[in-house]
């Protein structure tokens, strides 16, 4: 069988490609699945949550085989996630929440990107189950195991190189462990590996002029979170998380574009009524081994308990 011809893509524009295929909820790591700190505190049973996040992030570096690359690529996101949770009570020590979230949002390239032009629209559907251990559930010490399913319904369009959707399946399982430090202090860790799906249809991410096919290896992250709670519903917080693997392959073709990210995080949260939280935490990546460098990124979130 004769290959179809591709035409060549930037390093820009690929990191640019899987970053936007990926904006759901990583800050300044690709695909990453991205908890805060306290996200595995165990909740009431029966409850349920309404959580709205809004984020704002902005790349202005290109990295290769972590080098810096000449040029001036500019990538900023709008992106806001609403999500559902429902708590059921095993036993007196087990809880599993279902849920589900709903990404949508806005891509706005620039500089040497702004050919790619403007998108916007909804990202894939994402349905997960946590399940948490009660270890002592005096001291709040649990222990949490998440699989998130991704279903490819969101926006996507294969002759734009720049999509909310992925038009692929993904599956991802992370675990997280969260103890008590001392008074007034906690660590959460979090690990997780994602499993990506094939895109029988990548054009213009994949630098085709005809339907390729996009694969890639799986993806690991770890997070680990330092929290400081001075008073009951105040919690300030500072985290790193990194991100490695994910190598993608068009046609059987390595773009040689393994993720090696590492970014920093520094978050706060209240509680201003008894059953609402509102949260800020602002995000830079510090080493990226390719793709866009998130100079900035600012996430704020509303969390509604009832």
């Amino acid at each position: 069988m004769t290959s179809q011809p591709r035409r060549s893509v930037s390093t820009s524009c690929l990191g640019a490609c899987a970053l936007a295929a990926g904006l759901l909820l990583g800050p300044g790591a690709a695909f990453a699945i991205d908890v805060e700190a306290g996200d595995y505190t165990a909740l009431p049973d029966g409850a349920n949550a309404f959580v709205v996040y809004g984020q704002y992030a902005r790349r202005d570096a290109a990295y290769a085989a972590g080098e810096r690359q000449p040029g001036a690529p500019r990538l900023a996101s709008t992106v806001g996630i609403a999500r559902y949770l429902h708590v059921l009570r095993i036993d007196d020590r087990w809880t599993v929440d279902p849920q589900f979230l709903l990404p949508f949002g806005q891509l706005r390239p620039s500089g040497d990107l702004a050919p790619l032009g403007d998108r916007s629209g909804v990202g894939d559907l994402i349905l997960a189950t946590a399940f948490k251990y009660k270890i002592d559930a005096k001291a709040g010490e649990v222990f949490g195991f998440t699989p998130y399913l991704y279903v490819p319904t969101g926006s996507y369009d294969a002759d734009k190189a720049l999509n909310l959707g992925e038009n692929r399946w993904k599956l991802a399982l992370q675990t997280a462990y969260s103890r008590p430090l001392a008074p007034q202090w906690r660590a959460d860790a979090v690990g997780d590996v994602t499993f990506f799906g094939r895109n029988d249809a990548c054009r213009a991410a994949c630098g085709s002029a005809v339907d390729a096919t996009l694969r890639q290896k799986p993806l690991y992250a770890g997070q680990l979170y330092l929290r400081y709670e001075p008073a009951a519903g105040v919690s300030t917080a500072l985290g790193v998380t990194h991100t490695v693997g994910g190598e993608s392959r068009v046609d059987g073709t390595s773009l040689n574009d393994t993720v090696g990210t590492t970014a920093v995080k520094l978050m706060a949260s209240t509680f201003v009524a008894p059953n609402l939280q509102l949260m800020a935490t602002l995000a830079r990546d510090v080493h990226v081994r390719n793709g866009l460098r998130e100079q900035a990124r600012l996430n704020l979130r509303a969390f509604y308990l009832f």
